[in-house]
């Protein structure tokens, strides 16, 4: 018999990767007759590279946001997402817009359930699923009624787990991240380089690894080696030999895939990235980092909402952006990393406004130097993240609630473990 057909709906390379993906995987595992999709939607956020990543998870469809958008405007649904079943379906909305999937849904006939972080309801979505309890009381004071709001655990924990660290650390052992949209990259490329320089000169003995994106392409990485926007943050061009780039001043980065994060992050000492799911994950391994925003071009940074198609105005849209950004930057009185966010402990370092080398690679050895410092950080990123078993209750309580058997469980969800799950706020479009 065949069972119900399910549409994942999402946006990024962060909600695909920490959210879409576990929660595949826990279906797959506790009803394998299900018809499960991932329907990818427009959104400003999106690197391109979200199809082809998508592809990967074992979905029995995926759909292009082009092909939203195309039968969006003829009052369909992609007919990979139903074609042509009877059997009941529901539509769970898992980042970016929320109003979409709730479009999705009536095309379908199906009805539309959320994930997020953020404690917000939009029309046409009978069910908010989020990460923590402290989100489910905003969500009760923003006026969700009770009835329609529950707390189920933090997805990206589930991502995370079943890894085994990596052979032969470093001392110390460093992770750079450059993110995983093409237009950032390029200018943080050049600056990992030339902070891995600066690193190699105090720490000899350091590894040095990048973990890579699946979602960068080979031109952006390309251009981002040969150092073609080195000026924007003051880095360096370097050269590939294989899977390592080897900097002027002689350090060497490891190239590893994203399939070797979760191992690399086993045994990493410190981290350097900006903000993101990435440092969730890293929060979730107890890595202190050094998470930096850098300002030093704001047009750069992509903005949500309204920001982001001002700045796509002719002639005027650059100027406004840098504006907006440095504006809502001086005026941030909130942590960048989620870690920070959700704990409220400054357990990683955060490095905001016009950065270069020297400084960011000054925090970066005063981690590694105070051993008690990095100790106690990882300790209480341990403590404060959350812990995996979300994917198994989500899937399980939209069972509940469209009242399906489960063709196949897998073990009972532990329910009291979701009141340890921690929080952050949504990395994606607006919902």
């Amino acid at each position: 018999m065949a069972g119900p057909r399910v549409v994942l709906v999402s946006n990024g390379p962060g909600e695909l990767s920490t959210w879409v993906r576990p929660t595949l995987r826990a279906w797959r595992r506790l009803d394998p007759s299900a018809h499960v999709s991932i329907a990818l939607i427009p959104c400003q956020f999106a690197s391109g590279g979200e199809v082809d990543l998508a592809r990967t998870f074992g979905a029995d469809a995926v759909t292009t946001p082009a092909e939203y958008l195309r039968t969006a405007a003829l009052g369909r649904a992609p007919s990979a997402l139903k074609d042509g079943a009877d059997e009941p379906g529901v539509v769970l909305s898992m980042g970016g817009n929320g109003a979409l999937a709730a479009a999705l849904g009536r095309r379908l006939g199906y009805p539309v359930m959320r994930y997020s972080f953020v404690p917000y309801l939009a029309r046409g979505i009978e069910r908010l699923f989020v990460h923590d309890e402290g989100t489910l009381r905003k969500a009760r004071r923003l006026g969700v009624p009770a009835r329609r709001v529950e707390a189920i655990g933090n997805l990206v924990a589930d991502a995370l787990e079943h890894s085994e660290p990596a052979p032969d650390p470093g001392s110390p052992h460093v992770l750079l991240f450059a993110g995983s949209r093409d237009a950032f990259a390029v200018h943080l490329i050049p600056f990992m380089i030339a902070l891995a320089d600066a690193l190699h000169a105090r720490y000899p003995s350091a590894r040095t690894v990048w973990p890579v994106s699946s979602l960068l392409s080979d031109e952006a990485i390309a251009a981002g080696i040969a150092g073609r926007h080195a000026d924007t943050l003051g880095g360096v061009a370097g050269r590939r030999e294989g899977d390592e780039l080897v900097a002027p001043g002689g350090a060497r980065v490891r190239m590893v895939s994203e399939a070797e994060r979760p191992a690399q992050l086993q045994v990493a000492t410190v981290a350097v990235t900006i903000p993101g799911t990435n440092t969730l994950e890293l929060g979730i391994a107890g890595v202190p980092s050094v998470v930096m925003l850098p300002l030093n071009r704001p047009e750069i940074i992509p903005l949500e909402g309204p920001g982001h198609w001002l700045s796509l105005l002719p002639l005027i849209g650059t100027p406004l952006k840098r504006f907006a950004v440095r504006l809502f930057v001086e005026r941030l009185d909130y942590p960048v990393s989620l870690p920070n966010q959700f704990s409220g402990e400054p357990l990683m370092v955060e490095v905001t406004g016009v950065v270069d080398v020297a400084g960011v690679a000054a925090a970066v050895a005063r981690l590694v130097d105070d051993a008690d410092d990095r100790s106690r950080r990882a300790a209480r990123l341990r403590e404060t993240m959350p812990r995996p078993g979300a994917a198994e209750r989500l899937v399980r309580r939209v069972y509940e609630l469209r009242e399906w058997p489960l063709a196949a469980a897998a073990g009972a969800a532990d329910a009291a473990s979701a009141a340890a799950a921690a929080g952050a706020t949504d990395a994606g479009c607006v919902p």
